[in-house]
């Protein structure tokens, strides 16, 4: 669904981004740590982050009510991280940035961009002070913490008898115990709507202007829930890999897991098609191989050596296989560690698989992208199915539809993992309506695996052609700004100059 593969690997963004930029190891330390500055009334002060980061990024938190409906009582932190316009004479504004998930770490994303200035055209960085604001239960902010061990244990998400549907049920209601235990009435205001709110009571703590956002996969959510509630607040607001928060359970299952497969076989026909240098299945039918590795895997989970349960489980089933393909297929960077991963578990060395597919390591902020994630997901997203034969009934659309994934896929797994879920669905699927008079730009690729081309054309239907400008790029991969090509080149031209392109153009890079 555009996010980053939280369920997986990471609801999908930040995947693509551990893809295209070199991720930190270090951590930008929160307040809670002593590294960033507390804010101070109604406004928000800046300080140095942690020495582990560049000198050119500074970091804060700003206090916000728990719960916005009765903002009197609790409270809670938000942790950000900028990036300042480098020439600030021809500054326009602050650049809110979001890379997924739900769960993805925004402090990550502009750690990385900082370390890496390459990745962004220089003009950005010059131009806008780009702001890592991590949602609320994420990353620096207030983190949603669990139980490791109660969330690393092993469940099937395909049961197929009534003992292993009670046996997921039992495991959802236990992953979501131990997070209220450890989070607290945290666990119960993660929705988006609330970090909506959060974004625009930090835009006003940094002084009331307008503000650009750059929402990828589920960001685009974020930001687009954003435009709802607050229209006369933004200059500039670019979606990207687009989620649409509107679609049924059935119909969100159908439109991932059909674009998934889809592009599962253009990784195949370009694996059969490249050198062996780019691809060690070259010239084999790399389909087959695929589907050898898959049944393989479902007689007989195959062994992952390199792997010891603690950071990544010492075998791969069938299940984990078709879920953690998605977050390979995220980049086209990652295909050619694809071919060797499959190659390698034919063999009967699943080890490559299972490192896409890391477990809960303990550490608060890294192991925010799965609890939040989920988290958020269930307060996001319908899970009606309260039966085995609901979830078989999933099954077969699955099989029918994608067979060679057999349905597996984000949305599917948020559905089947929020089953017995303690907090309430509490911002359900619904159109957005957006009555401003910034027009918005979508960008969206004909070959996404995560949010589907359908999900494009679908939120940018309910926002209007008098209200967005829809560009795609002809290609294969998750979100497409941080590809730098024709389409990058069109989302940075709108941000900086706010020119907008033609309706209904079609870039090849």
């Amino acid at each position: 669904m555009g996010r980053s593969q939280v369920f997986t690997s990471a609801f999908l963004a930040l995947a693509t981004l551990g893809a295209a930029v070199p991720m930190p190891g270090s951590r930008i330390a929160s307040s809670r740590r002593g590294a960033a500055a507390q804010n101070t009334t109604g406004s928000i002060t800046w300080g140095p982050c942690s020495d582990q980061f560049a000198a050119n990024l500074t970091c804060a938190n700003y206090t916000v009510p728990l719960d916005w409906s009765n903002p009197g009582n609790e409270t809670i932190q938000l942790g950000l991280v900028r990036h300042e316009a480098t020439d600030k004479s021809a500054r326009i504004g602050y650049l809110f940035v979001n890379p997924g998930g739900p769960g993805g770490q925004a402090s990550d994303l502009v750690s990385s961009i900082a370390q890496s200035p390459g990745v962004v055209n220089p003009e950005i960085l010059a131009r806008f002070d780009v702001i890592g604001l991590d949602p609320r239960g994420v990353g620096l902010s207030t983190p949603v913490q669990c139980d490791t061990d109660t969330y690393n244990r092993r469940v099937s998400f395909f049961p197929k008898t009534q003992a292993e549907y009670d046996a997921l049920v039992a495991y959802n209601k236990a992953v979501g115990e131990s997070c209220r235990a450890k989070t607290g009435r945290l666990i119960d205001f993660v929705d988006t709507i609330s970090a909506v709110k959060d974004h625009e009571a930090v835009r006003k703590a940094l002084g009331g202007e307008k503000i650009n956002l750059l929402g990828l996969s589920y960001g685009t959510q974020l930001f687009s829930q954003y435009a709802e509630l607050f229209p006369d607040n933004i200059r500039a607001l670019v979606l990207d890999g687009n989620l649409q928060h509107s679609q049924g359970e059935s119909s969100n299952l159908l439109i991932e897991s059909t674009t998934y497969e889809l592009t599962l076989k253009k990784f195949f026909e370009w694996c059969a098609n490249s050198t062996t240098a780019d691809c060690v299945l070259s010239g084999q039918d790399v389909e087959a191989k695929f589907v050898s590795v898959r049944d393989k895997a479902a007689a007989s989970p195959i062994p992952a050596p390199g792997c010891d349960d603690t950071s990544c489980r010492a075998n791969v089933t069938d299940e984990d296989l078709r879920f953690t393909v998605q977050s390979y297929l995220i980049s086209v960077g990652s295909w050619p560690n694809l071919a060797r991963a499959l190659e390698q578990a034919d063999a009967g060395n699943a080890t490559l698989m299972s490192e896409a597919n890391p477990l809960a390591v303990g550490d608060p902020y890294t192991d925010s992208s799965l609890f939040a994630g989920t988290a958020i997901a269930c307060q996001d997203w319908d899970h009606a199915a309260a039966s085995l034969a609901d979830v078989l009934a999933k099954g077969t659309l699955g099989a029918n539809f994608s067979p060679l994934t057999r349905g597996a896929c984000q949305s599917y797994k948020i559905q089947t993992s929020c089953i017995g879920w303690p907090a309430p669905l509490t911002n359900p699927p619904k159109k957005i309506v957006y009555k401003g008079a910034t027009k918005i730009l979508q960008a969206q690729s004909t070959f996404d695996p995560s949010t589907s081309y359908a999900w494009g054309l679908g939120l940018h239907a309910e926002l209007g052609d008098d209200k967005s400008v829809l560009i795609v790029r002809n290609g294969t991969g998750h979100t497409s700004y941080l590809s730098d090509g024709a389409t990058t080149a069109a989302m940075n031209a709108y941000l900086v100059n706010l020119t907008m392109p033609e309706p209904g153009t079609v870039f090849d890079s």
